[in-house]
């Protein structure tokens, strides 16, 4: 997926001068629990969503699972993050996945559902949910919001905090559950 796209453009933007009127650069925060991280990035009729989320804001924990219940409810999180028809709303426009990938911690094999298959390199602490979407997006150029609904799903999640990069502009917001609209005009 155009992952590397984001991430460049993002350190382009945050290697030059400020894009943003608080000078915050385009870069992944410190791990807090509570917050996550949105960039955003519209390039043509291409949306690119990357998301960054501590564990613990997704599914209450952040240790390696230690029972069936723990193992159950990082695998609700991961098919929660991939149904993205349930996560954003656009404004203006119709957007339509073309890809998601989600990097779930502490399972090797999604299909197993035994904490014996544990990744061994992921039961330290400070681990995160990443997941990337791609969309095609019919007139794109008309995209003025995004509402986000993870707060309905992740009740942990208290905000995120998202930088965007459309049509030559750029910006960045403070989502929360009573403001979860990012608006890009």
């Amino acid at each position: 997926m155009k992952q590397g796209l984001i991430s460049w453009l993002l350190i382009l933007l945050g290697n030059s001068a400020p894009v943003f009127s608080s000078g915050t650069p385009l870069t992944h925060g410190a791990h807090v629990h509570g917050e996550a991280v949105m960039n955003i990035v519209l390039d043509g009729n291409s949306l690119f969503i990357e998301l960054d989320s501590p564990v613990i804001n997704l599914v209450g924990f952040e240790h390696a699972p230690n029972n069936e219940e723990q193992v159950s409810a990082l695998l609700k999180a991961e098919q929660t993050l991939a149904s993205s028809d349930r996560l954003f709303h656009f404004a203006t426009t119709q957007c339509s996945l073309e890809n998601v990938e989600i990097e779930m911690p502490y399972l090797k094999n999604h299909a197993h559902k035994n904490p014996q298959h544990l990744s061994p390199e992921m039961h330290h602490g400070h681990t995160d949910f990443h997941a990337n979407y791609a969309f095609q997006c019919e007139q794109a150029k008309d995209l003025t919001a995004i509402s986000v609904k993870l707060f309905s799903f992740f009740p942990d999640l208290q905000e995120i905090k998202a930088q965007w990069i459309f049509q030559g502009k750029q910006g960045s917001a403070s989502l929360t559950a009573s403001h979860p609209t990012l608006s890009v005009n």
